[in-house]
């Protein structure tokens, strides 16, 4: 994919599904002008296994889920971080939990509009079962052309992510964020700070705990520094305390 930003003399190091870059500080703008953010996808749940529409509802973290937790920790050790934030939902709050019980200990702030995308009457139930049900209407939501019957349109959810982590961003000038929050909330939001078209929304692929770095200005400009890295997780399995716990 494309990375949109400045231009930056810096090495690039790549992966399979992921990109990570190491930015030549010019002039000082990825100084003190900008924030520093530390997206992150929760990690593994249940519903993520049974492929469900859980949007807003609960759903809890797997052993593997905590197990990737606990490795992003590890991967983060050693990087300052000033604060910390997640969406409300328990797996996003766990997950920042986890990782933090590793990386050195902060307080999470819980924030509603880093949610996942409200599926309405689909939340709870399988893309399988949707698809014998409402094929061309899960058609037409994966092109972005119509919500979920009750659901949040592509239109909202990328609004109310893009104007969280500005938030976020304009209160910690200087700093480092760890963001914890969902699959296609990340997408949405990442096509509303590049300004993608609409139809582009569902452009990303997040994996769990994958860590996307980016610089937010205090304009609200953003740099993508890397995309979807989950190197810290692959070929990891729940170690046998987790599965026990």
């Amino acid at each position: 994919m494309s990375l949109r930003g400045r231009r930056y003399c810096g090495d690039t190091k790549a992966s399979k599904g992921s990109c990570s870059f190491e930015p030549y500080d010019a002039g000082g703008y990825t100084g003190n002008m900008t924030t520093s953010v530390l997206l992150v996808r929760h990690g593994q749940t249940y519903g993520n296994i049974n492929q469900l529409f859980c949007g807003h509802s609960e759903t809890d973290l797997t052993p593997l889920g905590v197990a990737q937790a606990r490795a992003l920790g590890q991967r983060l050790k050693g990087q300052h971080i000033h604060a910390a934030y997640a969406s409300d939902l328990s797996r996003a709050r766990k997950t920042a939990e986890h990782a933090l019980e590793e990386a050195g200990a902060l307080p999470v702030a819980l924030d509603p509009d880093l949610r996942e995308m409200h599926y309405g009457e689909w939340e709870g139930l399988s893309g399988e079962c949707l698809r014998e049900t409402h094929r061309d209407l899960m058609r037409d939501f994966f092109l972005c052309r119509a919500p979920a019957p009750g659901g949040e349109t592509v239109a909202q959810i990328r609004q109310r992510t893009a104007a969280a982590i500005r938030r976020i961003a304009a209160a910690h000038v200087g700093q480092t964020v760890l963001v914890v929050s969902h699959g296609n909330a990340i997408a949405a939001m990442l096509a509303e700070l590049l300004h993608m078209p609409i139809e582009s929304s569902w452009s990303f692929a997040v994996e769990n705990t994958s860590l996307t770095r980016m610089q937010i200005s205090k304009s609200g400009r953003l740099t993508l520094l890397g995309f979807n890295d989950a190197s810290h997780i692959h070929g990891l399995a729940a170690p046998l305390s987790v599965v026990a716990s």
